[in-house]
C-alpha cells in the first residue's frame, strides 16, 4: 500500500508522512520542485524512509505520477497563510490560488488517474462556500470539489492546531490557550459537543487520526470533534 502525501513540507503534512514511515507504509512526500528548501526536505524525509516526489503542479503531470504510483490514499495537506504568501511574492487571491486551486488539481489528477484513492482533505472548522471570510468560503468550495469526485473521501475539520510551527502565530497560540479554558466551562455545562469539536489540537494527535481514517473501510466523511482525536 503507498501513501501519497501532498503539502508534505507543512506542519500537519510532515507529521502525516513521519507517522506513515513509523507504519512502515510505503509513503511518497510531495515537495514542489521549486522549493528553496528543497534539499533539506530530501534528507529530511529521506532519513525517516520516504520518497521524495518533485512532479510540478500541473495536471497532465500530475495525473501521470498517480496513475504510476497507484496510492491507496492521497492526503491533501495544502494551505498558506499572508505571511507567507508575501515572502514567497504571491500575489493575488491566494486563497483561491493554493487552497481551492491546489486541491481541485489535485483531485482532478486523481481521478483522470483512474486509480480510484482515497482522499484525506484537510480542511477547517467552519468551511463553508457561503462564508463571508475568504478563507473558509475557499476551504469550502474545496471540500465540494472532493465531494463530488466521485473518488471516496475523508475531510477533516479540525479547529486551532497549536505546536511549533517554522512561522511564529501568536494569535494562533493566544486563541488555542484562551480558547481551551472557555470551552473546558462550556463542557461542565453541557456543551461536551461544542467543546469537542472546536478544541484545540496539536499535529501528532490530528495526523494520527487522519491516518486512521484514511485507511478504515468506511469513507465518504466529514470528520470533526472526536473523531479527530
Amino acid at each position: 500500500m503507498t501513501a501519497l502525501v501532498l503539502g508534505a513540507t507543512g506542519f500537519v503534512g510532515r507529521e502525516v508522512v513521519r507517522q506513515l514511515c513509523v507504519r512502515a507504509t510505503a509513503t511518497v512526500a510531495h515537495v514542489r520542485p521549486d522549493s528553496r528548501e528543497l534539499p533539506r526536505w530530501q534528507q529530511t524525509f529521506g532519513a525517516l524512509g520516504a520518497t521524495v516526489d518533485t512532479t510540478p503542479w500541473e495536471a497532465a503531470a500530475l495525473t501521470a505520477r498517480i496513475r504510476e504510483l497507484a496510492p491507496a490514499q492521497i492526503y491533501i495537506c495544502i494551505g498558506t497563510t499572508r505571511k507567507k504568501a508575501k515572502a514567497e511574492q504571491l500575489a493575488g487571491n491566494i486563497y483561491e490560488t493554493i487552497d481551492y486551486g491546489l486541491t481541485k488539481l489535485a483531485v482532478d489528477a486523481a481521478r483522470a488517474s483512474e486509480t480510484s484513492p482515497r482522499i484525506i482533505y484537510l480542511s477547517s472548522v467552519g468551511a463553508n462556500a457561503a462564508s463571508s471570510s475568504a478563507y473558509l468560503a475557499w476551504r469550502g468550495k474545496a471540500e465540494a470539489a472532493v465531494s463530488a469526485s466521485g473518488l471516496p473521501y475523508i475531510i477533516a475539520r479540525p479547529a486551532t492546531i497549536h505546536g511549533d510551527r517554522d512561522e511564529h502565530r501568536a494569535g494562533e497560540a493566544v486563541a488555542s490557550v484562551v480558547g481551551d479554558g472557555v470551552l473546558a466551562v462550556v463542557g461542565l455545562f453541557g456543551g461536551k459537543g461544542v467543546r469537542a469539536k472546536y478544541r484545540s489540537t496539536s499535529p501528532d494527535v490530528l495526523a494520527a487520526a487522519l491516518i486512521r481514517l484514511g485507511e478504515q473501510a468506511a469513507a465518504n466523511l466529514v470528520a470533526d470533534g472526536d473523531l479527530l482525536r
